[in-house]
């Protein structure tokens, strides 16, 4: 059975094992437990995913990070995250952002009624930031 709950500090290790290469890097990911701002995925115990959410984006509610353990992706775990973070969520709209190469992210975020909201260059050279929205209320 899939749970999703608030990270605890006790989880960091487990949370950083789901993505060792995380591009935020582990004092983020951190500080985001610590503010509980990071959600975790488990499944019968074992620790399948997790996200990143705050307000640090023009005051709304933005989606760092979601990351799924690929023997666990396509099950709905990414799904989940986001619809807690959907009901958790305190501002009118949500955002979050992937790659221009990252199709199947994008796939997902259609699916889920996210419209592109803009795009920024540069971040990752020869791979622009594309930026996704959603209205909540």
């Amino acid at each position: 059975m899939l749970t999703i709950r608030n990270a605890l500090i006790t989880d960091l290790r487990c949370v950083l094992s789901i993505d060792p290469t995380t591009r935020q890097g582990a004092a983020f990911v951190q500080a985001a437990v610590e503010k509980g701002e990071c959600l975790l995925a488990t499944e019968n115990d074992t620790f399948v995913g997790y996200g990143v959410m705050d307000y640090g984006f023009f005051g709304r509610a933005f989606v760092h990070t979601i990351h799924v353990d690929i023997a666990h992706r396509r099950l709905g775990v990414a799904g989940r995250l986001f619809r807690e973070f959907e009901k958790r969520c305190t501002s009118s709209r949500i955002f979050t952002s992937t790659n221009l190469s990252n199709l199947p992210m994008q796939a997902f975020l259609n699916s889920r009624g996210y419209v592109l909201s803009g795009m920024v260059q540069h971040l990752d050279e020869g791979d622009p930031e594309i930026f996704y929205s959603k209205g909540l209320r």
